[in-house]
């Protein structure tokens, strides 16, 4: 369970994950959107209901929006990158359609949740993922219909965004 936060734009962010990524997180994110409903109302069943991640996105509804967001643009990634709609992208258009009735915190948006290891942890989320990405993600990151993001370099610690 992870939001892999390599850039503070939603969009960018879905753009430049790796394959693996695009394909993976997009059921992570669903599954973290859904685990905001109560029990049995979300199409998916909650998931990882204490993981820092998902706490994340139901501390504010700001944060929720902001993954809503980027699930949508991981969706439309699949769709660019493989010519189809990934399975879980009915159940985040569910988790759109019905968020106006849940009842998160206004409290704007919070610094992002960092599940990764603590060396690489850094007082700004996207330095702290591209440097994850770049150590840990390197030897399976490959591109389909994408060109590598330009920090993506094999080196640690990454430069400050």
């Amino acid at each position: 369970m992870n939001i892999f936060i390599v850039d503070k734009d939603p969009t960018t962010a879905a753009q430049q994950l790796c394959d693996k990524h695009v394909v993976k997180m997009i059921l992570e994110s669903a599954q973290m959107l859904c685990s905001a409903y109560p029990k049995g109302e979300a199409p998916y069943k909650r998931a990882f209901y204490n993981h820092p991640c998902t706490v994340w996105a139901r501390e504010s509804a700001a944060n929720y929006e902001w993954l809503l967001t980027h699930a949508n643009e991981m969706c439309r990634e699949y769709t660019h990158r493989y010519g189809k709609a990934h399975k879980s992208s009915d159940a985040i258009q569910w988790c759109g359609d019905n968020s106006p009735h849940l009842n998160l915190s206004g409290l704007g948006q919070t610094p992002f949740a960092q599940a990764m290891p603590d060396e690489f942890k850094n007082a700004c989320a996207v330095t702290a993922y591209r440097a994850y990405y770049n150590a840990e993600k390197a030897y399976f990151a490959k591109w389909t219909r994408r060109e590598q993001p330009e920090w993506f370099n094999y080196a640690w610690p990454a430069t400050t965004p």
